[in-house]
């Protein structure tokens, strides 16, 4: 089974944003573009170039400059988090202009029994979490000296409720952080697939999502998702 790197993570574009705005701060009316920072659900054409972008807020939008999906790959949908403006075309569409993205860590969760070394559970620290769509979105900051650190998410408990449409789901985090030292601090952004938890025509899923802190805790977090069946 393959495992994700945090230093795997492919960085898709990645502009001098800074040097950018500066250029024109002796410009009496300038205005600073309104740049956000969100995770977004991409979509690669033919060519491998990022062709749209969903947001949380099921907003779609065509991408207006050239990005490009890792390794170009074709017809591919991938998560990402990018800064970006949303700016108004020739035409009056609403687009976005991405300025920076990379991929989020998004594996489909697996079975404990999955992983042949065994579940690893080296802790981490949220600094944030919620809800996005299909998505649990996770900022999590991990103590580091730029090591390799391997994350993925593991299924603990799946149940279903056929007479209710009801699904719970209890997921773990799992993180080795390998022989690496804690000398500083660096963030890591995740995505949890949850659209699989849809199937049957399931109404609602309790979600439980659980991981191991720096003070030896085991902290536990609850969601609702409530899918949007075709």
């Amino acid at each position: 089974m393959k495992k994700l790197s945090v230093h795997n993570l492919r960085f898709l574009l990645c502009l001098p944003l800074i040097l950018w705005l500066a250029t024109a701060c002796g410009e009496d009316e300038y205005h600073y573009p309104d740049v956000r920072l969100d995770y977004l659900t991409a979509h690669s054409g033919t060519d491998g170039r990022l062709e749209t972008v969903l947001a949380d807020d099921g907003t779609l939008y065509d991408v207006q400059n050239t990005v490009y999906a890792p390794h170009e790959a074709a017809d591919t949908t991938l998560r990402i988090v990018a800064n970006y403006t949303r700016e108004t075309d020739e035409e009056g569409r609403m687009g976005a202009l991405l300025y920076a993205a990379q991929t989020t860590i998004s594996p489909v969760p697996l079975p404990a029994d999955r992983f042949e070394e065994g579940v690893k559970a080296d802790p981490a620290s949220v600094l944030s979490i919620w809800m996005g769509l299909d998505y649990l979105n996770l900022v999590l900051e991990i103590k580091t000296a730029d090591g390799s650190h391997t994350f993925h998410f593991v299924e603990d408990e799946v149940s279903w409720d056929a007479a209710t449409a009801w699904r719970e789901v209890a997921l773990s985090l799992y993180h080795d952080a390998g022989d690496d030292p804690q000398y500083y601090t660096r963030r890591v952004y995740l995505s949890v697939p949850l659209r699989q938890y849809a199937a049957d025509g399931a109404r609602t899923v309790s979600l439980r999502f659980s991981l191991h802190n720096y003070d030896n805790e085991v902290e536990t977090y609850s969601f609702e998702y409530v899918p949007e069946n075709d």
